[in-house]
Protein backbone atom coordinates (compact mmCIF):
# COMPACT_ATOMS: atom_id res chain seq x y z
CA UNK A 1 0.00 0.00 0.00
CA UNK A 2 1.26 3.47 -0.87
CA UNK A 3 1.86 5.65 2.19
CA UNK A 4 -0.49 8.62 2.17
CA UNK A 5 0.89 11.80 3.76
CA UNK A 6 -0.59 12.61 7.14
CA UNK A 7 0.87 16.09 7.57
CA UNK A 8 -0.57 19.49 6.71
CA UNK A 9 -1.41 18.49 3.13
CA UNK A 10 -2.72 15.01 3.99
CA UNK A 11 -5.86 13.72 2.33
CA UNK A 12 -8.76 15.20 4.21
CA UNK A 13 -12.47 15.85 4.34
CA UNK A 14 -13.64 19.38 5.12
CA UNK A 15 -17.17 19.82 6.46
CA UNK A 16 -18.80 22.56 4.36
CA UNK A 17 -22.37 22.07 5.62
CA UNK A 18 -23.42 20.33 8.81
CA UNK A 19 -23.20 20.55 12.59
CA UNK A 20 -19.58 21.89 12.63
CA UNK A 21 -18.81 23.81 9.41
CA UNK A 22 -15.12 24.03 8.37
CA UNK A 23 -14.15 21.09 10.57
CA UNK A 24 -11.36 19.02 8.94
CA UNK A 25 -11.04 15.23 9.17
CA UNK A 26 -7.58 13.97 8.19
CA UNK A 27 -7.47 10.60 6.45
CA UNK A 28 -4.76 8.03 7.13
CA UNK A 29 -3.62 4.68 5.72
CA UNK A 30 -6.35 2.63 7.40
CA UNK A 31 -10.05 2.29 6.49
CA UNK A 32 -12.32 4.64 8.38
CA UNK A 33 -16.07 4.46 8.90
CA UNK A 34 -18.24 7.55 8.94
CA UNK A 35 -21.36 7.81 11.05
CA UNK A 36 -23.25 9.29 13.95
CA UNK A 37 -22.06 6.75 16.51
CA UNK A 38 -18.99 7.55 18.62
CA UNK A 39 -17.20 4.31 17.61
CA UNK A 40 -16.65 5.55 14.01
CA UNK A 41 -13.35 6.94 12.80
CA UNK A 42 -15.15 10.07 11.56
CA UNK A 43 -18.05 11.12 13.77
CA UNK A 44 -20.62 13.58 12.45
CA UNK A 45 -23.51 14.02 14.84
CA UNK A 46 -26.39 14.84 12.52
CA UNK A 47 -29.88 13.34 12.27
CA UNK A 48 -29.49 12.71 8.52
CA UNK A 49 -26.50 10.41 9.10
CA UNK A 50 -26.91 6.77 10.12
CA UNK A 51 -25.03 5.33 13.07
CA UNK A 52 -22.68 3.61 10.61
CA UNK A 53 -23.24 5.47 7.36
CA UNK A 54 -20.25 4.98 4.99
CA UNK A 55 -16.64 3.80 4.82
CA UNK A 56 -13.45 5.25 3.32
CA UNK A 57 -10.81 2.74 2.22
CA UNK A 58 -7.33 3.81 0.99
CA UNK A 59 -6.57 2.73 -2.56
CA UNK A 60 -3.27 3.92 -4.01
CA UNK A 61 -3.07 7.67 -3.51
CA UNK A 62 -6.85 8.03 -3.35
CA UNK A 63 -9.75 6.58 -1.36
CA UNK A 64 -12.76 4.43 -2.13
CA UNK A 65 -16.05 5.62 -0.66
CA UNK A 66 -18.73 3.01 0.04
CA UNK A 67 -22.25 3.44 1.42
CA UNK A 68 -22.98 0.98 4.25
CA UNK A 69 -26.73 0.69 3.70
CA UNK A 70 -27.55 4.10 5.14
CA UNK A 71 -31.11 5.35 5.41
CA UNK A 72 -30.66 8.70 3.62
CA UNK A 73 -27.95 7.68 1.15
CA UNK A 74 -24.47 8.82 0.19
CA UNK A 75 -23.92 11.12 -2.79
CA UNK A 76 -20.77 12.08 -4.71
CA UNK A 77 -21.11 15.18 -6.90
CA UNK A 78 -24.89 14.82 -6.70
CA UNK A 79 -25.02 11.13 -7.73
CA UNK A 80 -26.17 8.51 -5.23
CA UNK A 81 -23.68 5.72 -4.59
CA UNK A 82 -24.75 2.21 -5.51
CA UNK A 83 -21.24 0.74 -5.38
CA UNK A 84 -17.79 1.74 -4.03
CA UNK A 85 -16.50 4.81 -5.89
CA UNK A 86 -13.00 6.33 -6.09
CA UNK A 87 -12.78 9.94 -4.93
CA UNK A 88 -11.06 12.66 -6.93
CA UNK A 89 -9.55 15.89 -5.67
CA UNK A 90 -12.34 18.42 -5.02
CA UNK A 91 -15.24 15.94 -5.06
CA UNK A 92 -18.34 16.87 -3.08
CA UNK A 93 -19.69 14.25 -0.66
CA UNK A 94 -23.20 14.53 0.74
CA UNK A 95 -24.91 12.49 3.43
CA UNK A 96 -28.66 12.93 3.23
CA UNK A 97 -29.85 16.49 2.66
CA UNK A 98 -28.06 18.40 5.42
CA UNK A 99 -24.39 17.28 5.47
CA UNK A 100 -21.86 18.18 2.75
CA UNK A 101 -18.10 17.59 2.77
CA UNK A 102 -15.29 18.29 0.30
CA UNK A 103 -12.53 15.77 -0.41
CA UNK A 104 -9.03 17.19 -0.80
CA UNK A 105 -6.42 14.74 -2.09
CA UNK A 106 -3.06 14.25 -0.37
CA UNK A 107 -0.46 16.87 -1.29
CA UNK A 108 -3.12 19.16 -2.83
CA UNK A 109 -4.13 22.53 -1.36
CA UNK A 110 -7.68 23.11 -0.28
CA UNK A 111 -8.83 24.51 -3.59
CA UNK A 112 -10.04 23.19 -6.92
CA UNK A 113 -7.45 23.52 -9.68
CA UNK A 114 -8.98 24.88 -12.89
CA UNK A 115 -7.64 24.18 -16.37
CA UNK A 116 -6.93 26.75 -19.06
CA UNK A 117 -10.12 25.73 -20.83
CA UNK A 118 -12.11 26.86 -17.80
CA UNK A 119 -10.84 30.43 -18.28
CA UNK A 120 -12.13 30.75 -21.85
CA UNK A 121 -14.77 33.43 -21.88
CA UNK A 122 -18.20 32.42 -23.04
CA UNK A 123 -18.98 34.21 -26.31
CA UNK A 124 -21.59 36.89 -25.95
CA UNK A 125 -24.95 36.14 -27.47
CA UNK A 126 -26.23 38.52 -30.15
CA UNK A 127 -28.76 41.02 -28.87
CA UNK A 128 -32.35 40.04 -29.27
CA UNK A 129 -34.31 42.08 -31.82
CA UNK A 130 -36.58 44.67 -30.33
CA UNK A 131 -40.20 43.77 -31.09
CA UNK A 132 -42.06 46.32 -33.19
CA UNK A 133 -45.55 46.97 -32.01
CA UNK A 134 -48.24 48.48 -34.21
CA UNK A 135 -49.12 52.03 -33.32
CA UNK A 136 -52.75 53.15 -33.02
CA UNK A 137 -52.31 55.40 -36.08
CA UNK A 138 -51.34 52.36 -38.22
CA UNK A 139 -54.65 50.66 -37.67
CA UNK A 140 -57.25 51.55 -40.27
CA UNK A 141 -60.85 51.97 -39.24
CA UNK A 142 -61.96 49.57 -41.95
CA UNK A 143 -60.08 46.69 -40.29
CA UNK A 144 -62.03 47.01 -37.06
CA UNK A 145 -64.90 44.53 -36.80
CA UNK A 146 -68.33 46.10 -37.09
CA UNK A 147 -71.21 45.64 -34.69
CA UNK A 148 -72.88 42.23 -34.81
CA UNK A 149 -75.84 41.89 -37.15
CA UNK A 150 -78.96 40.37 -35.67
CA UNK A 151 -79.26 37.99 -38.62
CA UNK A 152 -76.03 36.32 -37.52
CA UNK A 153 -77.68 35.22 -34.29
CA UNK A 154 -80.54 33.58 -36.24
CA UNK A 155 -78.25 31.30 -38.24
CA UNK A 156 -77.56 28.72 -35.54
CA UNK A 157 -81.29 28.44 -34.76
CA UNK A 158 -82.05 27.96 -38.46
CA UNK A 159 -79.46 25.20 -38.73
CA UNK A 160 -80.90 23.47 -35.67
CA UNK A 161 -84.44 23.68 -37.07
CA UNK A 162 -83.29 22.27 -40.42
CA UNK A 163 -81.60 19.32 -38.74
CA UNK A 164 -84.68 18.72 -36.60
CA UNK A 165 -86.94 18.68 -39.68
CA UNK A 166 -84.67 16.16 -41.40
CA UNK A 167 -84.81 13.89 -38.35
CA UNK A 168 -88.62 14.09 -38.19
CA UNK A 169 -88.97 13.34 -41.91
CA UNK A 170 -86.60 10.37 -41.59
CA UNK A 171 -88.54 8.98 -38.62
CA UNK A 172 -91.83 9.42 -40.52
CA UNK A 173 -90.47 7.56 -43.54
CA UNK A 174 -89.25 4.70 -41.34
CA UNK A 175 -92.66 4.50 -39.67
CA UNK A 176 -94.47 4.33 -43.03
CA UNK A 177 -92.11 1.62 -44.28
CA UNK A 178 -92.64 -0.37 -41.07
CA UNK A 179 -96.45 -0.10 -41.42
CA UNK A 180 -96.29 -1.19 -45.05
CA UNK A 181 -94.14 -4.17 -44.16
CA UNK A 182 -96.50 -5.19 -41.35
CA UNK A 183 -99.61 -4.93 -43.51
CA UNK A 184 -97.93 -6.76 -46.39
CA UNK A 185 -96.82 -9.53 -44.01
CA UNK A 186 -100.37 -9.94 -42.66
CA UNK A 187 -101.85 -10.16 -46.20
CA UNK A 188 -99.21 -12.65 -47.26
CA UNK A 189 -99.77 -14.91 -44.27
CA UNK A 190 -103.56 -14.59 -44.66
CA UNK A 191 -103.35 -15.96 -48.20
CA UNK A 192 -100.71 -18.59 -47.49
CA UNK A 193 -102.20 -22.02 -46.63
CA UNK A 194 -105.61 -20.43 -46.00
CA UNK A 195 -104.24 -18.42 -43.13
CA UNK A 196 -103.35 -21.43 -40.99
CA UNK A 197 -99.86 -20.11 -40.37
CA UNK A 198 -101.24 -16.71 -39.30
CA UNK A 199 -104.40 -17.63 -37.36
CA UNK A 200 -103.66 -21.12 -36.01
CA UNK A 201 -100.21 -20.54 -34.58
CA UNK A 202 -99.13 -18.87 -31.38
CA UNK A 203 -101.19 -15.75 -32.22
CA UNK A 204 -104.55 -17.64 -32.25
CA UNK A 205 -105.65 -16.28 -28.83
CA UNK A 206 -104.86 -12.76 -30.05
CA UNK A 207 -107.00 -13.11 -33.18
CA UNK A 208 -109.87 -14.74 -31.27
CA UNK A 209 -109.85 -11.83 -28.84
CA UNK A 210 -109.62 -9.11 -31.51
CA UNK A 211 -111.76 -10.60 -34.30
CA UNK A 212 -114.04 -12.87 -32.27
CA UNK A 213 -116.64 -10.13 -31.57
CA UNK A 214 -117.13 -9.63 -35.33
CA UNK A 215 -117.77 -13.37 -35.89
CA UNK A 216 -114.35 -14.42 -36.99
CA UNK A 217 -113.68 -18.06 -36.15
CA UNK A 218 -110.62 -19.50 -37.88
CA UNK A 219 -110.83 -23.17 -38.84
CA UNK A 220 -107.68 -24.86 -37.67
CA UNK A 221 -106.76 -28.51 -38.25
Amino acid sequence: MVDIPTGELAARLVLEQGPEPDKTFKLGNAPQTIGRSANNGIVINDAEISRRHAQLTPQGISYMLEDLGSTNGTFVNGLRLNQPTALNHGDTIEFGDTVRLRFWAAGMPSEIVYTVADDVATPALPPEPVPVYAQPADLSESSAPGPPVFEEFDMPETAVSSNRNRILIGCGCLLVVACVLCVGTVFFLDSFQDGHLLYCGGLRPFWETVLGPVGFNPICP
